[in-house]
């Protein structure tokens, strides 16, 4: 019996440490993308914080959502509105009272590195400090690069017309964790990259 207890204990134990991340977004007049842009994985919730006096909504763009979400009128600094999202996707989203706040939440299956095909491309060095080098091991003929910062937020995205092997220039880049991202017609595949 104690080993039953035990086992049903690091099981659950386990699914706890698998929990999901929430975001948290500061929701005012003027808050729109690239600054309200995520990109977060299925079970993950985002919190939007009023910040300021004025009523809004967060409700989703019904042209341009795959979920369906709507706060109703809120008003008054520390209001907030959170939402799990459950599907991947795209979801637009908009303050019903002001036109100059909206953004988008992409809804990925699992943004963890041991998910994906990892041998498609390596990165090199890593860490980087000044020009990440990009090779491709899968041949493919065309597809997109993209790059993450640990916020979700999206700092690069770059089309790919061939799988020749590519120069990033990080020099730039604010010292951290990103996320790289290729995507052809067969693979989508994610890595992980320090820079400092």
């Amino acid at each position: 019996m104690k080993t039953k207890l035990l086992l049903l204990a690091c099981i659950f134990s386990a699914m706890t440490l698998s929990a999901q991340t929430t975001y948290n977004l500061n929701w005012e007049t003027g808050f729109n993308s690239p600054d309200s842009d995520l990109t977060i994985e299925v079970g993950d919730t985002v919190i939007w914080t009023w910040t300021d006096d004025l009523p809004h909504t967060v409700e989703n763009d019904p042209d341009n959502s795959v979920e369906s979400f709507d706060s109703g009128f809120l008003t008054g600094v520390g209001q907030s509105f959170s939402w799990t999202f459950t599907q991947v996707g795209v979801n637009d989203y908009i303050c019903g009272v002001h036109s100059n706040m909206y953004g988008t939440i992409t809804v990925v299956e699992d943004l963890s590195t041991e998910n994906f095909g990892l041998e498609s491309f390596s990165l090199s060095p890593n860490p980087a400090s000044s020009e990440l080098n990009i090779s491709f091991i899968k041949n493919f003929n065309s597809g997109n690069l993209e790059v993450y910062n640990v916020l979700g937020k999206q700092i690069l995205t770059q089309n790919l017309n061939s799988n020749n092997p590519i120069s990033v220039n990080v020099s730039n880049w604010t010292k951290g964790i990103y996320l790289v991202k290729i995507s052809s017609d067969f693979n989508t595949s994610i890595k992980r990259v320090v820079i400092h």
